[in-house]
């Protein structure tokens, strides 16, 4: 009876792990454009660091000499989400939360954008350089 519920627990554990969706993996740089909800369009780059299901890097407008961090980045399966906090002009601060989909080498979804009491809807694609 021992051996057939270890057989039964093995073959079940065996399962999970082949149906198991694996996460994508998003290392590297990523280029593309964002558009607001008013037209305005514009370019950015994101570059990655995966660690398991923790994600670092920078983000900001391609143009930028020094990009902001990335801080509370998480991927889980398709779905990467991150902040970064910037300083537009006149020094107000710029906050941004991330929330991707990645579908190989493309990934496609909205920043929300918050400064004082103003915030805004960005749309945002990018691929993969290689």
């Amino acid at each position: 009876m021992r051996k057939a519920y270890s057989v039964i627990c093995f073959i079940a554990a065996t399962a999970c792990l082949l149906t198991a969706k694996p996460g994508a993996d998003v290392t590297g740089a990523w280029a593309g454009q964002l558009r607001g909800q008013e037209g305005g369009t514009g370019a950015v780059r994101i570059v990655l660091k995966q660690t398991g299901d923790q994600i670092s890097g920078t983000a900001g407008p391609s143009e930028k000499q020094s990009p902001p961090q990335i801080y509370d980045g998480k991927l889980e399966g398709t779905h990467l989400s991150f902040a970064a906090d910037d300083t537009g002009d006149g020094g107000l601060k710029l906050t941004y939360h991330f929330d991707l989909t990645v579908s190989g080498d493309h990934m496609q979804g909205k920043a929300y954008g918050r400064s004082g009491d103003r915030s805004w809807t960005l749309d945002i694609s990018a691929d993969r350089q290689k």
